[in-house]
């Protein structure tokens, strides 16, 4: 209506580009609260010219008044705005935009880093040579400190070497996506994948107990030829808790690995997501859970052996009565009663693998209790009931 300086009344008003002088760079954004609170005290002034400018529009003659309260003439539904109501109208309306403006769009955001993508291999070889030192430490400290303690909190827990891998990890990780999430993305998931590889060989299958001597090479299977009641090698109670740490250790790096996975496509370019796949790690670490389950049955399965063999070989035709419980059912039950109570304390958390340890040593032992029972005919009918 009158002469005025202030941009929010020039027609050719631009909201966008006022906001981006009133915070022409991101540090001028620390005084957002200020400028808000001026600007809401300039719309506040504008409302109550709108409302002085409606009182005056509304004490207008009778006549007026008549005409709108009619309902025969439908044109006049409401007061026609003056110019200085449009022109009050305009300049507030202009004044709500977001309430806390954006602040101006960076042109420079990832050029920087782009154009040190392709010196970022020095970055990548460091924690190539990084990770592999912290391996060599990992293998160091499990030959220095020993397996975990049985009947204590350690026994059958996850290896803490593999909370320290998984958190150097992130740290890379995070530290990679920040300088780019193109190709060195890539480059340091190859770098994973590696040590998660050597991780399970080096820490987890390389320390599985082995079910051979190192002297004079004798198996299981060999040691069960031996002469009727003779003992199998068993594993102590030592390896019986490190070979359910291993098997936990396992299942928890099975679980990361997946998280990891899935962390490193939310971090890389849309268009590298089809390239990172830990699919062959986790599948390595399942085979690690597997083996320490087999490990576990034929521990137990090999332990009951000489007792099934005593079994074939006793002369049930010559049985007259039926006495106390047979030697062979008691050795089975002793060692039952070993190995059983320790893998279930030592793998409470893993519930579920322990529930496949027993279906699998059932699986392993009743079909070769079977076959045994088949060699001990001829058979009377004392000695099918004594067995």
């Amino acid at each position: 209506v009158f002469p005025s300086q202030d941009p929010l009344d020039r027609a050719d008003f631009n909201a966008v580009e006022y906001i981006n002088t009133l915070f022409p760079t991101e540090q001028s954004l620390a005084n957002i609260d200020e400028v808000v609170n001026k600007i809401r005290l300039k719309i506040r002034r504008l409302d109550d010219n709108i409302r002085t400018v409606v009182r005056g529009q509304t004490n207008v003659g009778q006549d007026g008044r008549q005409v709108i309260s009619t309902p025969s003439t439908n044109p006049f539904l409401e007061d026609e705005p003056t110019p200085e109501m449009e022109e009050l109208a305009t300049e507030k309306g202009d004044l709500d935009q977001p309430k806390k403006p954006k602040a101006p769009d960076n042109p420079f955001h990832g050029i920087v880093s782009k154009c040190f993508e392709p010196h970022l291999y020095v970055y990548i070889e460091s924690q190539d040579k990084n990770l592999g030192e912290l391996i060599d430490r990992f293998v160091a400290d499990f030959k220095a400190q020993g397996p975990p303690k049985p009947n204590t909190d350690e026994g059958g827990a996850v290896l803490p070497s593999c909370a320290d891998l998984f958190v150097y990890y992130k740290k890379c990780m995070v530290q990679c996506s920040q300088l780019s999430t193109g190709e060195p993305m890539i480059a340091l998931t190859t770098i994973f994948q590696k040590y998660l590889r050597e991780y399970a060989w080096k820490i987890l299958s390389g320390n599985l107990p082995k079910t051979t001597t190192s002297s004079g090479g004798l198996t299981i299977s060999s040691l069960l030829k031996e002469k009727e009641g003779s003992e199998v090698a068993k594993f102590t109670l030592e390896e019986l808790c490190l070979i359910c740490s291993i098997l936990s250790t396992a299942e928890y790096c099975l679980a990361t690995t997946q998280q990891l996975e899935e962390k490193l496509k939310e971090k890389v370019d849309v268009s590298l997501i089809e390239r990172i796949n830990l699919t062959g790690e986790m599948d390595t670490f399942s085979t690690v859970i597997s083996s320490s389950i087999q490990l576990l049955v034929q521990d137990l399965d090999a332990a009951c052996d000489p007792a099934l063999t005593a079994m074939s070989k006793m002369q049930w035709q010559n049985v007259e009565h039926v006495g106390d419980q047979s030697p062979y059912v008691t050795s089975v039950i002793l060692h039952i009663k070993q190995n059983v109570p320790i893998i279930r304390d030592n793998l409470a958390s893993t519930r579920k693998y322990f529930t496949q340890f027993c279906i699998k040593f059932a699986n392993s032992f009743i079909p070769k209790f079977i076959t045994h029972l088949f060699k001990c005919k001829p058979i009377s009918m004392v000695g099918a009931e004594q067995v």
